[in-house]
């Protein structure tokens, strides 16, 4: 069809359309007015009612002991209320900019919430920022809802009844060309708003400046969807004294309501586990949505803060309140009260937690090539976690304000290496094939193996041990975990074969979810089954005995290597790791939830098997004169295991160190790893101190 014959029946049914929902707005208004306001009032008076969300306090966040680390703190905000605002948009402009004013001159902390503004530069030379431009954005979201919503284009793709962000984003990711420019979209809101008016002598209603201020709030007005039933949040966290000098200057349409945000009570410790709040993301909407929650909800975006939402978010409340025609509230009572959210207590132990975190950064920060490294600290008898760290780290209470430079850093700061960063776990895997070797009747705990510094039972492929061209000669299990001979494991890593020695590998967790509630990686567990699923090379001989020692395609997380080495001392029982250890009614502290630990497998080891693991792991401490004289500090007698993860070419290779403690019955296992420290040893200092500050707290 020719497309001049289509337009003036498009036009016209978009004209019938507005009408519809100009109307439809009318009658939803008077609808309310005359639900909720006496008739013979609003004859007289011309009063009508709404409703306003009483937001509900969200639960705040304790360690295990009862300590506090996130918690509310109140905060006065600025509204904008739609309807007690001027009449005319030039009016409603002058109360923007004294407001604007009022931020500017006073002395308060205050700050704005605009966040969405999509130019760089003042008015009028504006230029599309970055994220304007990055189509993953939600800068970039909210202008196409602002384009689909007030119609910009002259050349729709589609009619404008059905001009959606969705066909926008497919329209324009065919047609970049297309997108309006920054000028299209400015000279829309100077003529909406009435920005260009001029004044009687002829010369500009507003400056330069002032329209830059004012278009500013106008565009973040209608991102917070800003009308009769929403407020428009204007500035945060503001004193009484900047309330004070608001009121006296009368701003038509400001109000003050009271707000918490979160709190920090250890600021920069845990910012890998607690999380924060903020609005809903944009992917997050529909889940949320189907949850009975308002777009403009405050919900966890990430660590304990998004895990544990359904127990911190509260239920709002609704206030009603009823004005007089001039916007002047005649009365307000509380329709519907608030019902705070739940405090979380979590099984962290926040002084563990910071002697770890205070721990491995010192000790990667001595280590010239290190630059980044890992702790976890778990109860092997219930999978309860006790520390997580990740160096480096940050600090939530200013994130907002360091995030650029959080982003940029190399050293990658918000990534959480104890359960995203994953490592080849070199002699530490040691444990694990000793009790698989024993339980499975490959060899006894006193069976001797002869180690003559190269393994040469193949003829083609013949591996050292890590002492060539010395020797260990004679070993048994315990021995063999005690030096971390590799003759001893190529040897049983043989006898057992590939698909036993995964068997159990399986059962300890290795290459399995943890279960913690965080975000975790899975990891990789050697074997032919990874390597037919990932189209790799075929498994040899070769890659088994070299499987056996920690090496080949193994790699897991700091959180895994934990759970493994618990599985094995406490019998084979693999819990799943978690961090909630119970729920609280806020205030009251009444018990509403206790989290059990949970089993998510077990593995059949023997009883002569689990006392070799113990045995070897105390052996091997206590021969190494370096790890020996970091644990003498600790009151009891610990076990553990030195790894070292070779990272190929000229790297230098990865320390790991798994512990537990006291090594006979043990009530918290330690892992460390520490990135391209040369040995595991150096990572056992960090481990001594955690250790140290869990039997201070155990006192």
């Amino acid at each position: 069809m020719n497309r001049k014959l289509k337009e003036p029946s498009v036009r016209i049914f978009c004209i019938v359309v507005l009408l519809v929902v100009i109307c439809t707005v009318y009658f939803i208004r008077m609808f309310n007015i005359v639900a909720n306001a006496d008739p013979s009032e609003r004859i007289e008076t011309g009063t009508y009612t709404r409703r306003e969300p009483i937001q509900a306090l969200r639960g705040e966040i304790y360690d295990r002991n009862g300590k506090v680390l996130v918690y509310n703190e109140y905060t006065y905000n600025m509204v904008f209320d739609y309807d007690a605002m001027a009449a005319t948009q030039i009016d409603r402009n002058y109360a923007i900019l004294q407001a604007v004013y009022a931020v500017n001159s006073t002395s308060n902390q205050s700050h704005r919430t605009e966040t969405s503004f999509p130019f760089d530069g003042t008015y009028p030379n504006y230029t599309y920022s970055a994220e304007a431009k990055d189509t993953d954005s939600n800068i970039y979201y909210r202008l196409l809802k602002r384009i689909a919503q007030n119609e910009l284009e002259s050349d729709a793709p589609v009619s404008k009844t059905e001009l959606t962000v969705s066909l926008l984003e497919e329209f324009y990711a065919e047609n970049p060309d297309e997108f309006p420019s920054e000028q299209e979209i400015v000279e829309w809101y100077l003529t909406r708003y009435k920005l260009g008016e001029l004044k009687t002598d002829g010369t500009q209603m507003f400056s330069d400046a002032e329209i830059d201020k004012i278009i500013r709030v106008r565009y973040d007005m209608e991102v917070a969807d800003f009308s009769i039933y929403n407020r428009y949040t204007f500035a945060e966290d503001l004193d009484l004294s900047f309330i004070t000098y608001v009121k006296e200057l009368g701003v038509v349409g400001a109000d003050f309501e009271v707000e918490t945000s979160r709190k920090y009570a250890y600021p920069g410790y845990a910012s890998h586990i607690l999380g924060r709040v903020g609005e809903i993301r944009k992917e997050d909407w529909e889940y949320y949505k189907e949850l009975g929650y308002d777009m403009n909800d405050t919900v966890g975006l990430d660590g304990c803060e998004a895990a544990f939402e359904s127990y911190l978010h509260g239920e709002d409340g609704v206030k009603v309140v009823i004005e007089d025609k001039t916007g002047r509230i005649i009365d307000s009572y509380v329709e519907k009260y608030p019902v705070a959210g739940n405090d979380v207590y979590l099984t962290i132990d926040i002084d563990v937690q910071i002697a770890a975190e205070d721990s491995l950064a010192e000790t990667v920060e001595s280590l010239s090539q290190s630059k980044a490294g890992a702790i976890t600290a778990i109860d092997p008898k219930s999978g309860e976690v006790i520390a997580i760290a990740s160096y480096p780290t940050f600090d939530l209470s200013t994130y907002g304000q360091d995030y650029n430079k959080l982003l940029a850093d190399s050293a990658n700061p918000l990534y959480n290496r104890a359960l995203d960063g994953l490592y080849a776990p070199g002699s530490t895997f040691k444990v694990g094939m000793v009790a698989a070797g024993i339980s499975n009747g490959t060899l006894k705990a006193d069976t001797t193996i002869n180690c003559t510094g190269r393994y040469t039972y193949y003829q083609g492929y013949q591996p050292r041990c890590w002492i060539y061209p010395g020797s260990h000669g004679n070993i048994n299990a315990m021995g063999a975990l005690e030096v971390s001979c590799n003759c001893y494991f190529y040897e049983l890593g043989r006898l057992m074969g590939i698909d036993k020695m995964n068997e159990y590998c399986t059962g300890y967790g290795l290459g399995q979810y943890t279960g913690i509630e965080l975000g975790e990686k899975k990891g990789i567990l050697a074997g032919p089954v990874y390597r037919e699923e990932n189209g790799l090379e075929g498994w040899t001989a070769g890659n088994t005995i070299s499987a056996a020692i920690g090496q080949s395609d193994n790699t897991f997380t700091p959180m895994q290597l934990s759970v493994y080495i618990a599985t094995v001392l406490n019998g084979g029982t693999r819990y799943s790791a978690h961090l909630l250890k119970e729920v609280r009614a806020y205030g009251s502290g009444g018990l509403v939830y206790v989290q059990r630990p949970e089993i998510l497998g077990a593995v059949l080891l023997t009883d002569e098997a689990i006392t070799a693991a113990k045995q070897g792991m105390r052996q091997m401490v206590t021969a190494s004169s370096t790890v020996s004289r970091y644990m003498r500090e600790v009151p009891v007698a610990v076990g553990g295991k030195t790894g070292t993860a070779q990272l190929g070419g000229d790297l230098t290779e990865n320390g790991l160190f798994v512990c537990a403690a006291p090594y006979n019955d043990p009530n918290i296992v330690v892992t460390v790893v520490v990135e391209k420290s040369g040995g595991g040893s150096y990572a056992a200092a960090a481990a001594a101190d955690t250790l140290k500050a869990y039997y201070n707290n155990e006192e």
